[in-house]
């Protein structure tokens, strides 16, 4: 084990400590922001002023912040598993299982956020699918800055990083239709929806309450970006997440992150499919 710890590429070495990093400090500023506030509450009687996203409702609130917390280094744990193992061409038994067992793992947190009292008032369709293009112009516009300067060229050079995410390089290798019908459902339908549950609605509130939203941005980002173990999209995926804590922001709701992250990733998956074919 030791030997082939120290025998990693320069690239999974700054994986793992992006990983850890951003873990611990997502999880510091957790525990150092409840024990400020708690100091606070101790010398005023005035009461905090709450962040809440929802009307009517505490969230997040003890029982959200501490799942959260578990569901944090748990996800690490996983990433961290990630970064040891290599790509392989999957069965369709095994696409499927892995995009269904990826569902059960999401569950709870979506079942809770789904659970919250609605807005009072609504953001019409119409205005969240604006501010989602609107978004992933401007994500495409970053990406396209970075790629004129050629930054992940550079980064690729520098660390012999893989350019392609682990499921990217999963979805190129699929010969079988049903095994590549299964990773584009992952892509395309069950991360977006899972994953702006997780990382803007529970990681990015509970930091946003906190530490304050300019902290909550960075930390949820570099750890989303992080959790992907890949150093060449490391900066593509925190630009990403940046905007769309942004856009959550703006829109106060999940909808319009999770339009904007279908897309891209739809975009993302049939350029893979074309580029690859």
């Amino acid at each position: 084990m030791m030997d082939y710890l120290l025998n990693l590429p320069l690239h999974q070495y700054i994986n793992i400590g992006l990983l850890l990093g951003s873990t611990v400090l997502c999880c510091l500023l957790i525990i150092i922001g409840a024990a400020l506030q708690l100091l606070h509450r101790a010398r005023t009687t005035a009461p905090l002023p709450h962040i809440y996203r929802f009307n009517g409702s505490g969230f997040p609130n003890i029982i959200d912040e501490s799942y959260t917390f578990i569901f944090t280094i748990f996800f690490a744990f996983i990433s961290l598993g990630n970064v040891f193992s290599e790509p392989e061409e999957l069965s369709a038994t095994d696409a499927w299982l892995s995009a269904f067992t990826t569902l059960l793992i999401y569950a709870p947190m979506a079942l809770r956020y789904i659970s919250l009292p609605p807005q009072q008032q609504g953001t019409p369709f119409m205005r969240d699918l604006g501010l989602a293009l609107l978004t992933l112009v401007a994500i495409y516009f970053s990406l396209g800055i970075l790629d004129a300067g050629h930054v992940i060229e550079h980064i690729i050079q520098l660390t012999d990083a893989p350019s392609l995410q682990s499921v990217s390089q999963e979805m190129t290798a699929a010969k079988d239709p049903t095994t590549l019908a299964a990773l584009c459902f992952s892509a395309i339908i069950v991360a977006p929806i899972m994953e702006e549950v997780v990382f803007r609605g529970f990681l990015y509130n509970t930091l946003r309450q906190r530490a304050g939203i300019p902290s909550a941005i960075l930390a949820s980002s570099l750890f989303f970006s992080a959790i992907h173990t890949s150093l060449a999209q490391s900066l593509p995926l925190f630009i990403f997440a940046c905007a769309q804590c942004l856009l959550y922001e703006k829109s106060n709701s999940l909808r319009a992150p999770i339009i904007t992250h279908m897309l891209f990733n739809t975009v993302t998956t049939i350029f893979l499919l074309f580029q690859f074919s």
